[in-house]
């Protein structure tokens, strides 16, 4: 499968907000790239830009976002979609600022939609008896990522966040 066939959804995705309120375009500029994880027999990791990928392997997204305005930016959340075909990692997510990480998911069956979390996210399962029971979220239903970021983004300084998925 090509890396392309999974970063249209995920472009198509990928959210900017300034507290629930879109940005206007010209006030960051984003970049979004991917590249695959080549795990050695020892163990090491290594980043490698390919342009097809097979069942099994991780794919290790970067999204940057540079504020271009004059003024420090507060409220920023940084928002990417888990295309189909993809399930979330446990690991590889990071951010160069700091920020609250959570994922999304189908974690209440009595609410309609979807549901933000932070890590562990617990999901509410009706058993077959009717009995309501939580259990740890499978990475294999997270939706989409998020950052809420914690602090103002300064004028010029980029937020550099990272995730990592695992081809179905």
């Amino acid at each position: 499968m090509t890396l392309t066939s999974y970063l249209s959804p995920l472009v198509a995705g990928l959210t900017l907000s300034l507290s629930a309120a879109p940005l206007a375009a010209d006030a960051v500029e984003s970049h979004l790239s991917f590249l695959v994880v080549e795990t050695a027999q020892d163990g090491t990791e290594a980043l490698t830009e390919r342009a097809e990928v097979k069942p099994g392997e991780v794919i290790h997204y970067v999204l940057s976002h540079e504020n271009t305005t004059d003024t420090e930016m507060q409220g920023l959340i940084i928002a990417a979609p888990v295309p189909e075909g993809l399930t979330l990692t446990t690991d590889g997510a990071s951010t160069s600022v700091p920020a609250v990480f959570e994922v999304q998911a189908d974690l209440d069956p009595e609410l309609e939609g979807l549901e933000w979390s932070t890590l562990p996210a617990m999901r509410k399962v009706v058993d077959p008896d009717g009995t309501l029971r939580e259990e740890e979220l499978p990475f294999e239903e997270v939706r989409a990522v998020r950052w809420s970021l914690s602090e103002g983004l300064e004028a010029g300084e980029i937020a550099l966040n990272t995730y990592r998925v695992r081809v179905n």
